[in-house]
């Protein structure tokens, strides 16, 4: 039985064809080059495989592609798979000169590993793409600040088991120095329990992202903004300092995951 089209990918595997075609390659001279199978590239020119945005960029280096014009395409027409709501939090997210964002029960999106974030979506690939690529958009280049707070059960809570928690929080310890500023708060100070939110700082003003157990809520209402404001100066004062959350994440580990 053939594979779903997605009409989005569809689209990329036509743009990919082209670009082999203009480069005088053959389906199998250009899977040898990026050492995939004929069938697989065959699935991603007719749309019925999305490959990893990684992937894109060996294509590029094959093609000879040098304005990353499948890239941009690529990232393009993956925002049209997903609901507008999570589009309009991508462009802001996407804009934001800061980032501040509290997490009570899972790491925060944007500092998740491919496993975790595979595991967390029970092996959905195209959410997993949109996850990786929306990492890649936002943090590549000139990313913006990015605090974090995250309830010290996202730490305990197994997803995906053993090894991925270890990687996972082993890349938070790496992530906090390059990426992001980690705090974590003990589950007993957190008074709220109002779930995961984000705000983002984009041209001299905030935008805020709440999600709730059906769909995201982006919101720029100044009620909503300052309650939100509010919550997340409580939780930060209740967390334990940079030094001491890497420190705890680092323990954590040690006890937890080994």
């Amino acid at each position: 039985m053939a594979n779903r089209v997605d009409p989005a990918m569809a689209t990329f595997g036509k743009a990919v064809r082209a670009f082999r075609m203009a480069k005088g390659f053959t389906q199998d001279q250009l899977a040898q080059t990026i050492n995939y199978s004929k069938a697989w590239l065959s699935n991603v020119e007719t749309g019925q495989l999305r490959p990893l945005r990684k992937v894109i960029c060996e294509f590029e280096a094959a093609l000879g592609v040098t304005d990353q014009a499948l890239l941009e395409l690529y990232d393009e027409l993956s925002k049209e798979t997903v609901p507008g709501w999570a589009r309009d939090w991508w462009d802001e997210e996407a804009r934001a000169s800061s980032l501040r964002a509290f997490e009570d029960s899972l790491i925060y999106g944007l500092l998740q590993t491919e496993d975790y974030a595979r595991a967390v979506f029970r092996g959905d690939e195209e959410a997993l793409q949109h996850r990786m690529a929306r990492q890649a958009r936002v943090l590549a280049g000139n990313p913006p600040t990015v605090r974090c707070v995250l309830d010290e059960m996202a730490l305990y809570r197994e997803i995906g088991g053993r090894e991925v928690m270890r990687a996972q929080l082993e890349h938070l310890v790496t992530t906090a120095t390059s990426i992001a500023t980690i705090q974590i708060v003990p589950a007993s100070a957190n008074p709220h329990r109002l779930g995961a939110f984000t705000i983002a700082s984009v041209d001299g003003g905030d935008v805020a992202y709440v999600e709730n157990a059906v769909r995201g809520v982006v919101t720029n209402d100044r009620k909503d903004l300052l309650h939100l404001n509010d919550i997340w100066e409580s939780i930060r004062s209740q967390a334990l300092p940079v030094g001491m959350s890497i420190d705890f994440i680092a323990r954590t580990v040690e006890e937890r995951w080994i």
